[in-house]
């Protein structure tokens, strides 16, 4: 019917004068309304900074510092840089390219990150529109169904994190390789071999955006055999050149994946789950995905996972109501509106691989993953809303008047949830205490809460939010290694060696136990002992910046000169930071080398201009080399964010203090 419908409308349209430019500027109007549907909500995630995961994939992934790294991009799970049991197959190398892209040119800075995330969700509604336009042959259905997607909150975090990329990237080529596909009935030859070919780049994208990708190969035979307009028309050859090579493309990826990184999933993060306490978990998920997509309230970005052991389990229940509804209406529609039915397969069938909980991470259920398959909810709920306006136009203007004001009313509220939602992103102390008001019992955000406590030396909260995550998670490794800092940096080493001993036990291959231990036989006269210790974490993780970096202080406080300047370059190789440059840049000075030491930390001042410490050092430097003018200038400056700096203020109040015939106090380069 909606095809007939769009027929005889184009048709129509067609005889009238000016009707092509009238009919472009109506679609080019619907598509800037979809575009600021899909922007406005998200504007202010672009004053958000880095958080969480964001620190590991991009300020501190050492693949994204110049282009030598491309091999291993491609051929290695994301986090291998970091060694240890972090070289799972987390296989994401569309979102690590990416990031080195926006790295090369905007540098670390998270407005460029949150920028591209912005940009790249708008594409997805706009994409969306088009292809459930080519679909439905619906305009009305296809503008409903993108706005449906563009203001739905559950996406909140998919657009507002920059590490939830990949959902963003999977969807934009998902859709992008479908709309080629449901376009090869309307060509021939060369426009169809460019279609072909287009389908299949855009098919490689989406599978090196992520995994789930794999599902579209089951959509596109299934809709070749039985929603394709064309299908009793259209011999079986034609239909499989169609949706043939996908599944060529999908074999070869399978092998090269498989080669590389070891399959599609990482280790079981539950090993003890038996196969009933999947099965039910798994329709416990399928229960709260669905609620979720039409209650997005309390959205979270942790959800602590709880297994499902017995079928009377009131999740379990929800769950599989929810999944006999969902079977329910598509037989129903099968014969009536087969696309709607489709619609419902899209959703189950691209949620399906999250539904099994061994093959996910901590957090099993998380609402990026909603991304993709709320595609096939948005047909559904856009099929219904359209069919329900159309009823209306039967009934007087009052009743559509009241379909208008409910629908502006609830995309209010959806706007208004998704701007409060992206305040949540801010920072790490905001993310992390927003998260853990929902879910008290999400330890790892307790453990990350306790790190940023640590780095301001305040150890009641630290040591008060670990002790929150040791009820959960006693003997979690992270836990033990933080629990270990603490004492370290309260001086008490002999709980510091306990806790960081247990930690090296239960993971021996983590290098972050083994610089914490180091830096215990550091402080307890132990150098030997530290010594080994740098030595084992740089094994384990030989782009480790930090590694490298402790490793060259201890070197600088040794005395070790040139040892320590290894390091330090080294460390530098891997990923500049401040640390290294300031490190570095002591060496320089203490060997007498002026003006690299002030090369360095210009370099570190370069890096972040709003350091304190950059221009600090700078004016110690200049105190000493007798250039007293500009040490003035760079230790007011630095002052400014650091005003209690004793060496600073030291230094500070013997240049005031000279007499216009004296000589300048001499600054000493300490660590």
């Amino acid at each position: 019917m909606a095809e007939a419908r769009a027929q005889a409308d184009s048709s129509v349209s067609s005889s009238l004068p000016g009707s092509r430019r009238s009919i472009l500027w109506t679609d080019g109007l619907l598509l800037a309304f979809l575009a600021a549907f899909a922007a406005i909500p998200y504007l202010n995630t672009l004053r958000n900074l880095f958080v969480y995961d964001d620190f590991k994939q991009v300020v501190n992934n050492p693949y994204l510092q110049n282009f030598h790294h491309l091999k291993e991009i491609f051929t290695t799970p994301v986090w291998s840089f970091l060694g240890g049991d972090y070289s799972r197959n987390y296989y994401r190398p569309l979102m690590s390219f990416g990031y080195l892209l926006c790295h090369q040119f905007f540098g670390p800075r998270p407005l460029a990150f949150h920028l591209v995330n912005l940009a790249l969700n708008l594409l997805v509604v706009l994409l969306l529109f088009l292809v459930t336009w080519r679909m439905f042959s619906d305009r009305l259905l296809a503008f409903v169904a993108a706005g449906l997607f563009a203001v739905h909150p559950i996406h909140s975090e998919s657009v507002a994190w920059i590490a939830a990329i990949t959902d963003i990237e999977l969807a934009l080529f998902y859709l992008l390789t479908f709309w080629f596909f449901l376009g090869l009935s309307k060509v021939s030859g060369r426009r169809l071999m460019l279609g072909e070919l287009s389908m299949a780049v855009s098919f490689a994208l989406a599978l090196l955006a992520k995994e789930p990708a794999v599902t579209l190969v089951v959509l596109a035979t299934l809709y070749e055999h039985s929603c394709r307009e064309d299908r009793k028309e259209t011999s079986v050859g034609i239909k499989l050149s169609r949706y043939g090579p996908l599944w060529l493309l999908l074999l070869v990826y399978l092998i090269v994946r498989t080669h590389f990184v070891g399959g599609l999933v990482s280790r079981s993060q539950f090993p003890g789950m038996g196969l009933d306490a999947v099965i039910f978990s798994a329709l416990a998920l399928a229960g709260q995905y669905v609620w979720k997509l039409f209650w997005p309230a309390k959205l979270c970005a942790f959800y602590v996972f709880h297994s499902s052991t017995s079928p009377s389990d009131p999740r379990v229940v929800g769950g599989a109501v929810a999944l006999m509804v969902l079977a329910f209406l598509f037989v129903f529609f099968w014969n009536r509106v087969r696309l709607v039915s489709f619609g419902l397969l899209f959703f189950f069938l691209n949620l399906a691989p999250v539904l099994n909980a061994p093959w996910m991470a901590a957090n099993v259920f998380t609402e990026r993953y909603l991304y993709l398959p709320s595609v096939g909810f948005c047909w559904v709920l856009g099929w219904a809303g359209t069919t329900l306006w159309r009823a209306t136009t039967r009934h007087s203007a009052w009743w559509r008047g009241i379909v208008v004001v409910a629908v502006l009313a609830i995309a209010a509220l959806c706007t208004l949830r998704i701007i409060r939602r992206n305040r949540d992103w801010h920072d790490n102390e905001t993310f992390y205490k927003a998260t853990l008001a929902l879910q008290p019992d999400a330890y790892i955000f307790h453990i990350n809460l306790a790190a940023i406590y640590l780095d301001r030396d305040d150890f009641k909260n630290a040591e008060q939010e670990l002790r929150e995550a040791d009820k959960v998670a006693p003997d979690y490794p992270l836990l033990l290694d933080n629990f270990g800092l603490l004492n370290l940096k309260l001086k008490r080493y002999d709980e510091a060696l306990g806790y960081l001993i247990r930690s090296i036990m239960k993971n021996p291959n983590e290098p972050q136990p083994h610089l914490y231990l180091a830096l215990v036989y550091e402080q307890t006269g132990q150098a030997d002992y530290a010594e080994k210790e740098y030595r084992t974490a740089i094994k384990l993780s030989p782009l480790s910046h930090p590694a490298h970096a402790g490793f060259g202080e201890f070197y600088f406080d040794q005395g070790r000169l040139l040892e320590a300047e290894t390091q330090f370059q080294e460390s530098l190789r891997v990923v500049k930071t401040l640390r290294g440059y300031w490190g570095l840049g002591l060496v320089y000075w203490r060997e007498g080398r002026y003006a690299e030491a002030e090369h360095a930390f210009q370099e570190a001042e370069a890096l972040v201009p709003s350091s304190g410490r950059a221009h600090i050092m700078l004016g110690l430097l200049y105190t000493d080399t007798k250039r007293n003018r500009e040490a003035l200038r760079e230790l007011q400056t630095g002052l400014k964010s650091e005003p209690t700096n004793p060496q600073a203020l030291e230094a500070l109040r013997k240049l005031q203090s000279q007499d216009s015939s004296g000589g300048g106090s001499n600054a000493s380069p300490v660590r």
